[in-house]
């Protein structure tokens, strides 16, 4: 149902996302690394907002909904990934007070967690169902 937990959770998760766009997640000698740094970044937080937007509403197809869901914590794991892979590279052989990560840096391990709980939402309803239909 759209009114349910996991609603909230992927309602979350798509406002989290579409903030780290709009905000840097490091700076690096003063030059900072934002959404448009790369055409890669830039296309996985894309996808993340989008996938769990569409996925709210697809409240009668659970198992779709999960698999959805999964596929969004595995591109939120990628993001995590190229967003620690680009900074580290980006910084390597700066001085150590030149580099610094901001606080979108975090939101894509927010993110997996929220879609995780989102996922276990879903498959207590998925079983609630299944038992309402063997009661028939």
């Amino acid at each position: 149902m759209i009114q349910r937990i996991q609603s909230i959770y992927l309602l979350i998760v798509t406002i989290l996302s579409i903030v780290i766009c709009l905000y840097p997640y490091a700076s690096i000698n003063g030059a900072e690394l934002t959404y448009t740094t790369s055409i890669i970044y830039a296309g996985l937080a894309t996808i993340i907002p989008v996938t769990t937007l569409f996925t709210i509403f697809l409240f009668r197809k659970r198992i779709l909904q999960m698999r959805l869901c999964s596929f969004a914590c595995i591109v939120m794991l990628f993001q995590a990934g190229y967003m620690l892979a680009s900074y580290f590279i980006a910084s390597d052989g700066q001085a150590e007070g030149t580099c610094h990560l901001y606080l979108p840096a975090v939101v894509p391990y927010i993110n997996i967690i929220l879609t995780y709980l989102a996922i276990r939402g879903i498959g207590k309803d998925e079983a609630m169902v299944r038992a309402a239909d063997r009661l028939r």
